[in-house]
Order: C-alpha cells, then sequence, then structure tokens
C-alpha cells in the first residue's frame, strides 16, 4: 500500500483506513502525517462546533494529534493494526475538549430555555436529518456551526459524532459510555433542536428589525 493511493482530506472508508494503519505500523514517523492530513479537516470542524471557536478548535486539534503521536509511539505494530483508529481520535479529541471546557467559561449559551422540559424538545420530526438539511436556508456554514455550539452537550456531541466524525451509533455509544437508545434519542432530538433555536432566532431578528 502506498500512500498515494489514499483519498485527500475527508472522511475514510474501511479499507483505507486498513491501508493508513498498516502504513502506521510499520513507519510511524514516515506515515504520522498522512493520519493528520486525512482526519484534521473533519476533526477541526467536529471541535469547531463543539466549542463555536476557531482558535480553540485549532489548539484542540493541535494537541490532539500530539497525543496520538505520542500514543502511538508506545504501541506495537500489532494493535496499531488492530485499532479503531477514528474513534480513537474523537475519543482523544473530546477528552480535550471536555478539559477545556471544564476549565472555561468561554462557551457561550444562547437566550433560549434548553431543558429537557422544554417546548422546543417537544415537536417530532418524521425522520433524522442532517444539520445542513434541517437547517436548509441558514446564511452559511459559519452560522451552522454557531446555532450547533449552542447545543446542551448531550446533544451538541450526539450530533457532531454522528454526522461530523461519521461514527455509528454504537461506536458513540461506546466512545460516550452511553447505551445505544440514548445515543439515538440524542441524535434525534439534537437535529430537532437546532430546527427550533434557527426558527427562534430567525424571529428574534425579525423583532429586532
Amino acid at each position: 500500500m502506498q500512500p498515494e493511493n489514499l483519498p485527500g482530506t475527508g472522511s475514510l472508508q474501511n479499507e483505507q483506513l486498513a491501508d493508513l494503519l498498516e502504513l502506521l505500523a510499520n513507519d510511524l514517523d514516515r506515515y504520522f502525517h498522512q493520519l493528520v492530513l486525512h482526519t484534521q479537516h473533519r476533526l477541526y470542524i467536529f471541535v469547531l462546533r463543539q466549542t463555536g471557536s476557531p482558535q480553540d478548535a485549532e489548539d484542540i486539534v493541535q494537541e490532539a494529534f500530539i497525543r496520538a503521536y505520542h500514543a502511538l509511539a508506545n504501541y506495537s505494530p500489532e494493535r496499531i493494526r488492530v485499532m479503531q483508529l477514528q474513534a480513537w481520535l474523537y475519543k482523544i479529541t473530546l477528552h480535550i475538549v471536555y478539559r477545556q471546557s471544564s476549565n472555561s467559561a468561554r462557551l457561550q449559551c444562547m437566550p433560549l430555555d434548553l431543558s429537557e422540559e422544554s417546548a422546543l424538545l417537544t415537536i417530532e420530526d418524521a425522520e433524522y436529518q442532517q444539520p445542513e438539511k434541517a437547517l436548509e436556508g441558514r446564511e452559511n456554514l459559519h452560522e451552522l456551526e454557531a446555532l450547533i455550539s449552542q447545543l446542551p452537550e448531550q446533544y451538541r456531541v450526539a450530533v457532531n459524532c454522528y454526522y461530523v466524525a461519521d461514527l455509528s451509533y454504537r461506536e458513540i455509544a461506546d466512545l460516550l459510555h452511553q447505551p445505544l437508545g440514548t445515543i439515538k434519542s440524542n441524535v434525534h432530538r439534537g437535529i430537532q433542536l437546532l430546527r427550533k433555536i434557527a426558527l427562534s432566532t430567525q424571529v428574534r431578528g425579525q423583532y429586532a428589525q
């Protein structure tokens, strides 16, 4: 397997992940940049939607790769070859996000009732939708990221893991140590809540004009 056979930045498929793991197992120092190249964009978007801060996202992703390198350097080639690489990377990254958020009050909150009892959560939708589909008509991706960053943590991380990190429900359940049904519910309700937040923001903007 040659690194040029790997795709550009974006999500790696199972066979491509296996190829990358083989490269890392054979020569970590030579091929670690391939891991960075093919995962950094999704990691950045994931963290940005968690924190709402581009600078924090850059810093967290950089630290995540540093931690990943040092961890891999202590793993045997056999262990590297059988890793669940993407889930492992997001676990490292999410740990840093949680540590940063617990030490900082910079995460912003929208003046909305986002509790479990909120009426914003009571409307049932027919099907799951990606955030971009659920919020069609929003002006740009930055606005979407800002809205996602305002979700309560349980919904924000579930939506990010499923739609940005492209993890399966089972992988998210293992990552967050939560039941599978809880993860599915949080993803669905997170998308519902995004719609309601977007609508509420639009209405407030109209009244402010």
